[in-house]
């Protein structure tokens, strides 16, 4: 998110900037049969935690923070507003269902909301 400098998330790969060549499909598979033994512990770790109204409200900000880039930076929603007969509808249903802004957020001092921030602003270049 240029205006806050801000990244969206904390890794991800944007297949829009995958080149097409021979070693593609090969990367992409090797991506997906990583994917559930990765992501499987997190779920079982975390899987039946409660969340604090705190903790949901934080997840609703950083979900409007997706809608924020997908409406104002996103390639596709661009293109797709810019055609003869926009589908206004389309991007809209792609949002998230439940999402917040609040003016000018300030996550507390030494929480993980701060930290998560932190990272956002100063990434590491995995590549």
């Amino acid at each position: 998110l240029p205006a806050r400098s801000e990244h969206r998330g904390t890794g991800g790969i944007f297949f829009d900037d995958v080149p097409s060549t021979s070693n593609t499909y090969g990367f992409v598979r090797e991506v997906a049969r990583g994917w559930m033994p990765s992501w499987l512990p997190i779920v079982r770790k975390n899987g039946g935690r409660e969340y604090t109204d705190e903790e949901k409200h934080w997840q609703c900000l950083r979900r409007g923070r997706y809608l924020e880039f997908n409406l104002l930076y996103d390639r596709g929603v661009k293109f797709g507003l810019a055609n003869a007969n926009p589908r206004v509808e389309g991007v809209m249903v792609s949002a998230p269902p439940k999402i917040a802004f609040d003016y000018n957020h300030v996550p507390e001092v030494g929480s993980e909301e701060e930290r998560l921030l932190e990272i956002l602003k100063t990434p590491k270049d995995w590549v």
